[in-house]
């Protein structure tokens, strides 16, 4: 669900994935220049980021999504260039500061028509270095008031140099309570039709520790299970079971037979 998802359209309301979707539209809807979301891999970023794009639509907001992960400079700028549909000239090839100059000249026009955009950037933390240089240019843009524009980037854990001086309020994800996972693995193995009264305490005990409240890992676990237990119905949903599964959880691949013990005496 969050980070890499299956289900793109379903987002688990926990209070604090809530929270941190607020607290990001807050930010831009009050016109700060940078906002960061940071947590660990897993822990909700991208999802959390859909949803604020999401939310900046309905509000009229032009958004741009764009992961980072992987690009120089040069594939953030053209990246960026290409999502913003910015007319090129054709016959020649444009210079760095030519497309910077394009992009300046196309947020200001858009913030001279009353429409402010925002730049979602996913993974910031695994961009190349020389990434920074056009994170310092868009910073730089929302910062001086001659675009409307907000940045609101997805780290890991620390704040690239780029932005930190300009972030007003860092919002933070951090992995699921015991409590917060009993209730994802509960209502995701509800909607996918398991009748989650197979689970004793023990089972969602294990849930919680095999994959550290990490949404993401709850959530491949737990269509693991699924799939698992359409296989062998009989079997009882364990604590054991959910070790074993957890065990091929990120391979994607359902074990060949359920243990003896966790299969139902008749």
């Amino acid at each position: 669900m969050f980070g890499q998802k299956t289900q793109p359209g379903w987002f688990f309301s926990s209070a604090r994935h809530v929270e941190a979707m607020n607290r990001l539209v807050y930010l831009v809807e009050c016109r700060e220049p940078v906002a960061v979301l940071s947590g660990p891999d897993g822990s909700g970023r991208s999802r959390v980021l859909e949803r604020v794009g999401r939310e900046l639509r309905r509000a009229g907001d032009r958004v741009v999504s764009l992961s980072l992960s992987g690009l120089d400079s040069e594939g953030v700028l053209w990246l960026l260039v290409n999502r913003l549909s910015i007319g090129l000239l054709t016959g020649g090839v444009l210079r760095r500061h030519e497309l910077l100059n394009r992009l300046r000249d196309e947020l200001s026009g858009l913030a001279q028509c009353g429409t402010h955009t925002t730049l979602l950037l996913d993974d910031v933390h695994r961009a190349e270095a020389d990434a920074g240089s056009v994170l310092r240019f868009l910073v730089s843009l929302a910062a001086s008031g001659s675009a409307s524009l907000s940045v609101v980037a997805a780290v890991e854990s620390e704040i690239p140099e780029e932005l930190g001086e300009h972030v007003y309020l860092p919002v933070r994800l951090e992995q699921f309570s015991a409590a917060e996972s009993a209730d994802f693995a509960t209502e995701l193995l509800q909607r996918l039709g398991l009748e989650t009264e197979l689970m004793d305490a023990g089972t969602v005990r294990a849930l919680h520790e095999v994959t550290r409240g990490l949404p993401q890992r709850l959530q491949q676990l737990c269509e693991l299970l699924h799939t698992w237990h359409e296989a062998w119905p009989s079997a009882d949903l364990s604590a054991e079971t959910v070790r074993m599964v957890a065990a091929e959880a990120f391979s994607r691949t359902v074990p060949e037979a359920p243990p003896l013990r966790a299969l139902r005496m008749a």
